[in-house]
């Protein structure tokens, strides 16, 4: 019954699993390898991070449905899936957001100065390929650093949009400061989806040079809280019954998700359906262009799917709250038509 997580330390999205499975007290022994070099799983599809193989000999990827395909195996107990329905989806907004927006946050900041370029690039590589030699590793290193720069634009990840970028890590280190420090998890004592979502990339930045200097230096308690959620396995703890139990800090990262996140999915999904090659978006004041995503129209479908099958009064106990945080508008409807077209 035991499951094999073939991962890296670097990746937010295998950590992000193991720390579910260590929660959820799921037997797991952890490969680490980094999956697009191991031999092994090179003819798993899609080949992204991590890659778990199941007790039956099966192979999954993708984090979100491998942490949902557990809930299925393993129901009931240690669950982290609020009760809930409206808080359910509460919890999946908060790990979408932080799983496709949050993480442009650390891929801006790993590969943009050399010093965090060499520090991340030597962690993933010295993990994919342990036990090279010295010169054979900087060979290995400076091949990442050249790969990883060059994807930064397709992406997001550009000068131009790197104050927004930016500004969007600080506010959510200043939310989540505020609830480290007075409550243990978002949706109850006990840790939830979108908790999980936030440790795996707030995990990864907090051990890169500058992004985790900052989160050291600004938001102390919630370098703290991230690392106790590393391994929750001896948390016990119950689900919050409604909304009006949830801390304050949930309504400051909703705002972050209703001014950065879903405008951005909104208009990525607009620019898919128009066949665009480039797209631009106002959030918070500033333009921010990128070229579209296909999987980031999957993630804004599946939202809006989940949200429009919530039961009604689950959907409504939570629609003053989405409102309030300008999710409402993005989630209520197919989503403004707020991209224009860059570049034909």
């Amino acid at each position: 019954m035991t499951h094999r997580i073939i991962g890296v330390e670097s990746s937010p999205y295998a950590v992000k699993v193991r720390a579910v499975m260590r929660y959820r007290r799921l037997p797991y022994v952890w490969v680490s390898r980094m999956p697009q070099f191991y031999e092994e799983t090179q003819g798993v599809r899609p080949l992204i991070m991590p890659v778990v193989q199941f007790p039956d000999g099966s192979y999954r990827t993708d984090s979100t449905p491998i942490i949902l395909e557990l809930e299925t195996a393993y129901p009931g107990a240690r669950s982290v899936i609020p009760d809930d329905p409206g808080l359910a989806f509460l919890s999946a907004l908060v790990e979408d957001f932080a799983d496709e927006w949050l993480t442009k946050c650390l891929f801006n900041s790993r590969f943009r100065q050399a010093e965090d370029q060499l520090s991340g690039a030597a962690w993933v590589m010295d993990d994919a390929f342990p036990g090279l030699d010295r010169d054979t590793l900087r060979t290995r290193i400076a091949e990442f650093i050249e790969r990883q720069v060059a994807r930064m634009p397709l992406v997001g990840c550009t000068p131009a949009n790197t104050p927004l970028i930016d500004a969007s890590y600080l506010a959510l280190l200043d939310a989540m400061e505020s609830f480290a420090a007075t409550e243990r998890f978002l949706f109850g004592t006990r840790p939830s989806l979108g908790d999980f979502g936030l440790y795996g990339q707030l995990n990864t930045l907090a051990v890169d040079p500058t992004a985790g200097a900052l989160m050291r230096d600004r938001a102390p308690r919630t370098a703290n809280w991230v690392r106790r959620l590393a391994d929750a396995s001896g948390v016990e703890g119950d689900w919050y019954s409604s909304l009006e139990q949830v801390p304050a800090a949930l309504k400051e990262i909703l705002r972050i998700v209703g001014v950065f996140y879903l405008p951005f999915l909104a208009a990525n999904r607009s620019a898919l359906a128009e066949g665009l090659d480039e797209f631009e978006v106002i959030l918070d004041g500033l333009p921010f262009r990128q070229a579209p995503y296909r999987y980031q129209g999957k993630c804004y479908d599946c939202l809006l799917s989940q949200f429009s099958a919530l039961p009604a009064a689950s959907r409504a106990a939570i629609e003053p709250l989405l409102s309030e945080t300008d999710c409402l508008r993005c989630l209520a409807r197919a989503g403004p038509q707020i991209a224009r077209s860059l570049g034909h």
